[in-house]
């Protein structure tokens, strides 16, 4: 059983071709495995010899001199594929998107070509981050034209609409505002209530004290541009001090005025007098005279400048 079953193993190679007759090519004896390997290969040898006798035949039957066409390729050639240098096409789209970049001259970096703001007419470039932040800077300390930002350019600004789309709208508007208020220059003042202080327009057409504000309908002076000030003219009212124009402080005033209150030169306190003569003494002891309040000698009880 042995001698049979290991002669099992072993089989003759048998060879078959066009010029010979099929016959054992060798009287040895091989495994399994290594007659499976010789008959690839001879399977190989015979398809080689197929294609060039083809091709022979193919080039003896063309006439002499004809060229070979860009169809009729070599067979060892077709169905190959041109294998690109290596990293070739993602190299050279990093080169390209390289090359649409710009150098930010206010943040230093390098940014896309689709970021890039161009200032009018210096040309200089910035991307639109920076340039949205420059702006609201500006706008917020009340500049209305906006020049370029390079520190050594002076013929370049900002245009207002070419920056809509990159900064927020409330400070769009307040932009607008602005460089309206700009372009009317002096003609303009606001509203003197603080809780209104819209924007007004003196077109000069006209020279008058008392106005009313359209938006919130109160009485104030066109031409001191301050709240109403009834009963003091204008040139009084500017010889008041600071803490003197207050709607409080003006109702007093024309109180007093009614009264015919004296105020004194010194502490500026108002003194009311029930009788005797034009001397008076306030409580911080300075002596004037009541009906011009200029100051008096006590010895005298005379006025040297209403002469009395």
């Amino acid at each position: 059983m042995e001698a049979y079953a290991a002669a099992e193993r072993h089989f003759p190679i048998y060879v078959s071709s066009d010029e010979e007759d099929g016959h054992v090519y060798s009287d040895e004896f091989y495994i399994p495995e290594e007659v499976q390997i010789q008959e690839a290969i001879f399977l190989s040898l015979e398809s080689s010899r197929a294609s060039a006798a083809t091709a022979s035949s193919a080039s003896s039957s063309r006439p002499a001199g004809a060229s070979r066409s860009p169809q009729e390729t070599s067979p060892g050639r077709e169905g190959k594929r041109k294998i690109p240098p290596e990293g070739g096409p993602i190299e050279s789209k990093a080169k390209a998107s390289k090359r649409r970049r710009f150098n930010c001259a206010i943040c230093f970096e390098r940014v896309q070509v689709a970021e890039k703001f161009v200032v009018s007419p210096c040309a200089h470039a910035f991307c639109k981050g920076c340039i949205g932040k420059y702006v609201a800077g500006k706008v917020a300390e009340n500049v209305a034209v906006i020049g370029c930002p390079d520190p050594a350019c002076e013929a370049g600004f900002v245009e207002m609409d070419l920056c809509r789309d990159i900064i927020p709208p409330e400070l769009f508007d307040r932009w607008n505002v602005a460089l309206c208020e700009d372009l009317l220059g002096d003609a303009k003042f606001y509203c003197p209530f603080k809780d209104c202080s819209a924007p007004l327009l003196n077109d000069g057409s006209a020279k008058i004290r008392e106005s009313e504000c359209p938006h919130c309908h109160r009485l104030f002076c066109a031409r001191c541009r301050v709240p109403w000030h009834d009963g003091i003219k204008c040139k009084e009212f500017k010889k008041l001090g600071d803490d003197e124009k207050g709607e409080d402080d003006l109702m007093l005033k024309k109180l007093a005025a009614n009264k015919k209150w004296q105020r004194c030169p010194k502490c500026r306190m108002y003194v009311a007098r029930r009788s005797g003569c034009l001397l008076i003494k306030c409580r911080c002891k300075q002596y004037f005279c009541y009906h011009c309040a200029s100051p008096m000698n006590k010895d005298t009880h005379y006025c040297e400048n209403c002469k009395r």
